[in-house]
């Protein structure tokens, strides 16, 4: 890692081929912006770059705590066509299997190789317009990307082919629960509640809080009384205890459905 005092010491200057994502940080834990990138690593005096010490590249720097990994950028280099040669070698050897194709995929993400992506995520869905777990993977795959049109398009195929499908039923259900239809969200969320092995906290926590900006409190504290008896850690979640406790308030409630936390709850 760089380190300066009184202006001398090392430093890294420029930012080339960057790679913004969204993931969470080994250091901090946070889920936030990550950035890969190219730099020069140099020897500084008053924070003036003087001598090159080589060409680095930096993997996740974190955009919360800023701590990162690093390694020489023709090792990365060398790794990165290693990678790319093995996943082509392996589509090229089975190219009617399109898992190959889907990590070859994430191979070329990694190492930003984004136009190459792009033609991969393409010419796979044509050759697989009926399979499923292709238009769901890489439905997910243009999420990640931003390209939200291509997502939804690859999203409407998958329930398409099976609307009863479990994963299809979860982006039926988020659907409906991003434009404010709890009630039919819920219908749709059935088949997924515990104890089915496709059942997901996190999804029904969601259609709580659909409910209570719906206005409808009783039916958002049935559904996070439901998830607390199924996941008890959740109910000590600061921001998941303020919501129930707003929809407690709304309703006059003298009796919270959260466990007490502390002496005064």
């Amino acid at each position: 890692m760089p380190t300066t005092i009184n202006g001398i010491g090392t430093q890294y200057y420029g930012k080339k081929n960057p790679r913004i994502y969204h993931d969470r940080c080994d250091s901090c834990g946070a889920h936030c912006q990550m950035t890969d990138y190219e730099t020069g690593y140099y020897f500084v005096v008053l924070f003036i770059p003087l001598i090159p010490m080589g060409k680095k590249q930096i993997l996740g720097d974190c955009s919360n705590c800023r701590r990162h990994r690093v390694m020489p950028l023709h090792q990365w280099n060398q790794l990165r066509e290693e990678a790319i040669d093995t996943g082509m070698a392996k589509l090229a050897e089975a190219p009617d299997e399109p898992q190959r194709a889907i990590e070859l995929l994430g191979t070329l993400t990694v190492f930003n190789r984004p136009d190459e992506a792009m033609d991969l995520a393409s010419a796979t869905l044509q050759s697989h317009q009926d399979d499923i777990d292709v238009q769901l993977g890489i439905g997910s795959w243009y999420e990640n990307q931003g390209r939200k049109a291509e997502a939804e398009s690859c999203f409407q195929r998958a329930i398409e082919l099976d609307p009863e499908y479990p994963p299809c039923v979860r982006i039926a259900a988020i659907n409906l629960l991003e434009s404010g239809q709890p009630k039919l969200a819920a219908q749709q969320m059935e088949s997924l509640r515990h104890p089915s092995e496709n059942y997901e906290p996190a999804l029904f926590l969601m259609l709580a809080q659909s409910y209570a900006g719906a206005g409808d409190h009783d039916a958002a504290l049935r559904e996070y009384a439901e998830v607390f008896a199924n996941v008890p850690e959740a109910a000590t979640d600061k921001a998941i205890r303020k919501q129930v406790k707003k929809s407690e308030k709304a309703l006059g409630r003298p009796e919270s459905i959260l466990p007490r936390k502390g002496l005064f709850g």
